[in-house]
């Protein structure tokens, strides 16, 4: 008898355990897997996604993703606004200069022929001055997840994330910030945590910027990002720390 109860225990403890270990769902009213068809995978043609950062917002644009269908979906606090084009792509040729243009906003998309390197630039958005915006291209095998947020502590800001892939310390991990006191944006990269008994999931490191350095220590799970943040500032030799508060938006 004390046999099978130590053996109801430890099933117990067995069961709970992995209920804490297991991933948590995606927000309610998001995709639950990559929009991308096969097909498009490592071409100009799919499905783009990112995020803006001037408020924060998200954009999404479907590219002849298995239909006629050439659209950009942006959302930017309770605004959101549907571009179209007039120019013709050419499947398995790069993306060159393609301009979108809604009711509150235009940009230029271009992409390499494989989907990589993309960039929006010109970006317009009404309301939104001076906005700049970060998007990459999804494979049918790896969901990019967009995260939108704010900076805290000794500055204040916003930070935005596009994650690729659902596994929590999957990569690659690109985000675009802005602190409110900068007249310019910090862009960067982040790479998982090796050492799984650490508890935040990456390090994220900034691409280099005219004044101030970045980085910091973010957790990452499918409905938010929450870490910690570091800034060294080296004209006055002053360090600032803080803390980063984001949630899934796409």
């Amino acid at each position: 008898m004390k046999k099978l109860v130590s053996l109801i225990i430890a099933l117990t403890l067995v069961a709970i355990a992995c209920k804490k270990t297991k991933t948590d769902p995606p927000p309610d009213g998001f995709p639950t897997s990559a929009e991308t068809k096969p097909q498009y995978n490592n071409t100009s043609f799919g499905v783009y996604k990112g995020i803006i950062v001037g408020s924060t917002g998200t954009v999404v644009l479907r590219i002849n993703n298995g239909d006629t269908i050439v659209k950009g979906y942006l959302s930017i606090g309770s605004v959101k606004d549907t571009l179209s084009t007039t120019q013709q792509l050419v499947a398995g040729q790069p993306i060159l200069s393609l301009n979108f243009s809604g009711r509150i906003s235009s940009f230029t998309l271009s992409a390499n022929a494989d989907g990589s390197n993309a960039q929006i630039t010109n970006l317009n958005i009404a309301g939104h001055p001076n906005a700049k915006a970060l998007v990459v291209h999804e494979n049918s095998t790896q969901q990019v997840l967009c995260y939108e947020g704010t900076i805290s502590g000794d500055l204040n800001g916003a930070i935005c994330f596009v994650k690729t892939g659902t596994p929590i310390r999957s990569e690659p991990v690109s985000f675009l910030a802005k602190i409110s006191s900068d007249t310019f944006f910090l862009k960067g990269n982040c790479i998982p945590e090796t050492d799984t008994l650490r508890t935040h999931t990456h390090y994220m490191y900034d691409l280099g910027n005219p004044v101030r350095t970045f980085s910091g220590y973010p957790t990452f799970s499918n409905t938010n990002v929450t870490g910690s943040w570091v800034s060294f500032f080296p004209p006055t030799g002053t360090t600032f720390r803080g803390t980063i508060n984001c949630i899934r938006t796409y």
